[in-house]
């Protein structure tokens, strides 16, 4: 599921104009993974575009579209991870109920518990791979508590995120499916940040402390489906 984010700068209905907008879009995306949104002023993306200053002024006269505009690109860029995550999590889903023509209650909580736990660590493990990306969504985030407008672009994005979490639990027969969403996105960013700063991730440690967390919401499902 994805929640279609709007762009607010000038469009363009002509070829060379919708291409020189999204180099400016990828600029300024270059731009805030090396200095931040701090970096982003109309005369530094004109110079990391390659492109004339009237240009930025022309299609994002206010440098707050342009960071609005960057986030709603960069969704966008971004969102086939999102669909192949949902994917998975609907393949594991359907493992699941195969297990559970063969297995007991307490076998079929291991099996969750072991599946979804490895699922996690491999989806935090392809999200540190983009460095970029990562250095992105928290910049995003940083940047939305002073931005009322990309505040709601980010919220729209984040609830995204949770209502995919929140219909594996349901599926899974959670009666608190929206707590568990909320506790699972909660360590999945926790995690991605701390070995985003830190130079090797620790695999151990961080299968530990995702089945940790899963394990507690798993136990308290009771008959999992």
């Amino acid at each position: 599921m994805f929640v279609p984010l709007t762009y607010v700068g000038h469009q363009s209905n002509r070829s060379d104009g919708q291409a020189r907008r999204i180099e400016i879009l990828e600029a300024t995306l270059r731009l805030i993974v090396k200095e931040g949104i701090r970096g982003v002023r109309h005369r530094a993306v004109a110079t990391e575009a390659n492109v004339p200053l009237s240009s930025t002024t022309y299609y994002f006269n206010d440098i707050k579209d342009l960071i609005s505009d960057s986030l709603t690109y960069f969704a966008e860029k971004t969102l086939w991870m999102n669909k192949a995550l949902e994917h998975k999590s609907y393949a594991l889903v359907e493992s699941v109920r195969l297990e559970q023509q063969t297995a007991d209650e307490s076998q079929m909580k291991a099996f969750i518990i072991d599946n979804l736990s490895q699922f996690i660590c491999e989806h935090i493990k392809d999200q540190l791979a983009h460095r970029d990306d990562r250095i992105l969504e928290v910049a995003f985030h940083e940047e939305a508590l002073r931005n009322p407008q990309l505040a709601a672009a980010i919220t729209a994005l984040d609830k995204t995120f949770l209502d995919s979490i929140k219909h594996f639990f349901a599926d899974m027969g959670s009666i608190s499916a929206n707590a568990d969403a909320h506790q699972v996105l909660a360590i999945i960013k926790l995690l991605e940040y701390q070995y985003l700063i830190r130079t090797n991730i620790d695999d151990h440690a961080l299968l530990e402390i995702v089945s940790s967390t899963v394990s507690h919401i798993v136990m308290a499902i009771k008959n999992p489906s």
